[in-house]
C-alpha cells in the first residue's frame, strides 16, 4: 500500500501538507512514537503516526527532525491535531525532501489506520517471513563439502535485494576474492549501525570488537527488503568474521613462536630465514623490528595492533614475550599510520637484512621506544634519528668499550694535561643521581666548582648533562669505562 492509496480512503480523511512527490512511497508498516530521535528503531518504509509530543518547536530543530526520518527511509509522517505548529521552514523542507506529511482528524483513532496498513500488507508480510527463512537456508551453502561463501552471498543479494561486502576497517574485502567492494566510500569505523545514501553499515563484532563492516547498498533492479532482513544476513557474515579471527590467531601463535626463536638465537639461521619468508618476511629485502606501548589501557591492543597489519596485508612476524614487538617490511608513513589508528607509541629499529641481527634490532627499538615518552606529541620514534645512540645498542662488547674509550677521551686527556679529576667528577655525579650537594661534599669541593667542573665537561664532550639522552650516553660511558679503563 502507498501513501496515496491511503490517502484515497474516504473515511480516513488523511490530509496532505507537505511532501507531496513522495506519495507514491510504499508503507511496509506503521510505527507511533513521540521520540525526538525515533529514527534508530525504524528499518525503512514505515509510517510514522505521532501526537507531535517529540516534535520540536523551532524551525531549525524542526527540520532536523524531518532529515532524521527521512534518512531512515520512512514512508512518511501523519500528525495529529494536537500537535505543535508546523512551521513553514519544516514544510518547505519536506517538499524539497520528497516526505509526505499527512494530517490525521481527531476522531480517527491512530490503531485504524495501523489495521488498514496490516491487512492491506497481509500477504506481503508473508512473502517476507518466507524471505527471512530462505536467508538462513542459505547456510547450507556454507555446510557443503565446498563451503562456497561466495554462492552463499550470491544467494543472500538475490533475497534481500542489496549489494553486499564484507569488508575491514581498513576497506579491504575481509574474504578472499571477494567480488565488490564499494568505490568512492569512505568508512565510518563506528561500532553503531550507521544510514548510508542507499543503505546501511552494520558493524560485526567478535567479542568486544569490532573487526569488521557489512555494507549493503541497494539495487538499482531490486526492491530492497529493509533493515530488519540484514541484520539476519549480519548474523551469517559475523561467522565469517569469527572464522577469520580464528586463521589469524593460528597463524599469530605460529608466527610468535618463529620470532621469539629469532631473539632468543635458538634456531639456525637457515632454519629461521625460510620461517621468516613463510611468513611472508623475505631478509633480503629488508625488514625492522617495531617496539609497541599503548597510550591508553587498551586489553586487547595486542589484537588490534595484529588486526591493523592482517587488515592492509602487511606480512609481519609478532611476539609479546616481554614486550609486544613485531617485524615487518613497511615504509615510515606506514608505521604512523599504525601508530595513530591504533593509539600506540612506537620504537623503531634500524633497517637489516640479516635475520642473526634480531636480537641488536629488538634493543634499538625498545631504546627508541623510551623516547617516546619523553614527548607529548611525537608517539613514533626511529632508533636511526638518533645516530649517537644506536651504535651503544649493539651487541659487539668491544664495539661498546671503544666507544666508550671515544666519548670520554676529551675529558681524559684534559684531565692528564691539567690534572684535574673531571671523569671522577662526572662518575660521583651520576653515583649521586646527579644531586649536586651531596656530590660536592663527597668531592669535599663547593658547588659553585662542581658546577664549573660540569660545566667544562659539557664543553669537552659536547653533551649537555641537563639532555636526558646526552646524559644516558655518557653514563653508559663513564660505567663502561669502569672496567675498560681500570
Amino acid at each position: 500500500m502507498t501513501v496515496a492509496e491511503l490517502m484515497a480512503i474516504p473515511h480516513l480523511g488523511l490530509q496532505l501538507i507537505a511532501g507531496a512527490a513522495g506519495a507514491d512511497n510504499v508503507v511496509r508498516w506503521t510505527h507511533t512514537s513521540e521520540l525526538e530521535d525515533p529514527g534508530p528503531w525504524f528499518e525503512g518504509g514505515e509510517l510514522l503516526i505521532v501526537n507531535g509530543f517529540g516534535i520540536p518547536q523551532t524551525p531549525s530543530r524542526q527540520i532536523e527532525y524531518l532529515h532524521r526520518l527521512a534518512e531512515h527511509r520512512l514512508a512518511g509522517i501523519v500528525v495529529s491535531v494536537r500537535a505543535p505548529v508546523l512551521t513553514d521552514e519544516l514544510l518547505r523542507a519536506a517538499n524539497q525532501a520528497s516526505f509526505p506529511i499527512l494530517r490525521i482528524p481527531r476522531q480517527i483513532p491512530f490503531i485504524e489506520l495501523s489495521y488498514i496498513v496490516a491487512n492491506a500488507n497481509e500477504r506481503a508480510s508473508r512473502d517476507r517471513l518466507a524471505r527471512h527463512v530462505g536467508i538462513y537456508d542459505t547456510l547450507r551453502l556454507r555446510n557443503t563439502a565446498e563451503n562456497n561463501v561466495q554462492a552463499m552471498y550470491e544467494q543472500l543479494e538475490k533475497v534481500s535485494g542489496y549489494r553486499l561486502a564484507l569488508v575491514t576497517p581498513a576497506m579491504s574485502p575481509l574474504l578472499a576474492d571477494w567480488p565488490w567492494v564499494p568505490t568512492d566510500f569512505e568508512l565510518d569505523l563506528s561500532d553503531e549501525l550507521q544510514v548510508v545514501n542507499g543503505g546501511y553499515v552494520v558493524p560485526l563484532f567478535v567479542g568486544r570488537r569490532v573487526t569488521a563492516y557489512l555494507i549493503a547498498q541497494e539495487h538499482v533492479d531490486s526492491v530492497p527488503e529493509g533493515l530488519t532482513v540484514l541484520q539476519h544476513i549480519s548474523t551469517l557474515a559475523a561467522l565469517d568474521a569469527v572464522d577469520v579471527q580464528r586463521r589469524r590467531e593460528a597463524e599469530h601463535r605460529q608466527n610468535s613462536t618463529t620470532l621469539a626463536s629469532a631473539l632468543e638465537q635458538s634456531q639456525p639461521t637457515e632454519v629461521l630465514e625460510a620461517r621468516f619468508a613463510n611468513a611472508g618476511i623475505e631478509p633480503e629485502q629488508g625488514f625492522r623490528l617495531l617496539g609497541f606501548e599503548s597510550r591508553s589501557s587498551n586489553d586487547d591492543f595486542e589484537i588490534a595492533i595484529r588486526d591493523w597489519l592482517y587488515d592492509r596485508a602487511r606480512s609481519h612476524l609478532m611476539t609479546s614475550q616481554g614486550a609486544l614487538v613485531a617485524v615487518v617490511a613497511c615504509g615510515d608513513n606506514v608505521i604512523w599510520q599504525l601508530a595513530s589508528d591504533t593509539g600506540a607509541n612506537v620504537g623503531v629499529s634500524g633497517m637489516s637484512t640479516e635475520v642473526q641481527d634480531v636480537m641488536k634490532l629488538h634493543r634499538q627499538a625498545m631504546w627508541a621506544l623510551t623516547l617516546t615518552s619523553q614527548e607529548s606529541e611525537n608517539c613514533v620514534a626511529f632508533a636511526e634519528d638518533h645516530h649517537t645512540l644506536t651504535p651503544w645498542l649493539n651487541s659487539d662488547r668491544k664495539q661498546i668499550e671503544t666507544l666508550s674509550v671515544d666519548t670520554l677521551r676529551p675529558v681524559l686527556e684534559y684531565d692528564e694535561a691539567e690534572g684535574t679529576e673531571l671523569l671522577h667528577t662526572l662518575r660521583l655525579y651520576f653515583h649521586n643521581q646527579g644531586q649536586l650537594r651531596a656530590t660536592a661534599a663527597q668531592l669535599y669541593i663547593h658547588e659553585h666548582t662542581l658546577r664549573y667542573r660540569l660545566k667544562r665537561i659539557t664543553e669537552l664532550t659536547g653533551r649537555n648533562l641537563k639532555s636526558y639522552r646526552d646524559a644516558f650516553e655518557l653514563w653508559l660511558a663513564v660505567e663502561t669505562s669502569s672496567t675498560t679503563l681500570h
